[in-house]
């Protein structure tokens, strides 16, 4: 095992592949087919338990209803969207606050000030896209933008993009590889 020399370990070479903290989140535009989602289960619930046994098994009604719903199903996962937040540096977030305060947040109190300064936060820290089965796009979100698509997608599925960026912005980096398969093998705990 090589020691290392705290006299000649060359700290600058080490930072120069470094990053700021990442996390993502995904949102759907296509909320509002969960209702239509759920409405199907319970009738495809209903006609499978109605069913005759004695009845062809090449019934048509509860197969429809299936094919309706991977149809809708589809079309709710293809309307997913991850959002890449990244942590800011304390001088970011010193800008941010500086560019929000000679501008809109100047004549703003209380709740909405925060609210405001919120949306200029989460649109510096978005960094990237990616839309359901595409590749990781740069974007660059404004106050605006945010505020939009808060507006489109609903409070609650942005709160998760809020969540990410906290995690980028607070938390210590984590990775969790427990839904990794576990080897085959005679060792204790192997499938």
């Amino acid at each position: 095992m090589t020691e290392l020399n705290p006299f000649t370990f060359d700290v600058e070479s080490w930072l120069t592949d470094a990053a700021l903290p990442e996390e993502s989140a995904t949102v759907y535009k296509r909320a509002d087919v969960v209702s239509e989602l759920s409405d199907l289960k319970r009738r495809i619930d209903i006609e499978t338990r109605s069913t005759d046994p004695e009845q062809s098994s090449a019934s048509k009604r509860p197969a429809t209803l299936e094919r309706e719903y991977e149809e809708l199903l589809h079309t709710f996962s293809e309307s997913a969207l991850t959002v890449y937040v990244r942590a800011l540096t304390d001088d970011e977030l010193k800008a941010v606050r500086e560019e929000f305060e000679a501008g809109p947040g100047k004549d703003l109190t209380g709740g909405a000030h925060s609210l405001e300064l919120g949306y200029w936060g989460i649109a510096r820290s978005i960094v990237a896209v990616k839309p359901a089965g595409g590749t990781r796009q740069p974007v660059t979100m404004t106050p605006e933008s945010v505020k939009a698509m808060k507006d489109a997608i609903g409070s609650a599925q942005m709160s998760k993009i809020v969540v990410a960026r906290k995690r980028a912005q607070d938390g210590l980096p984590q990775v969790d590889a427990d839904f990794l398969r576990k080897r085959s093998g005679t060792e204790t705990g192997a499938e």
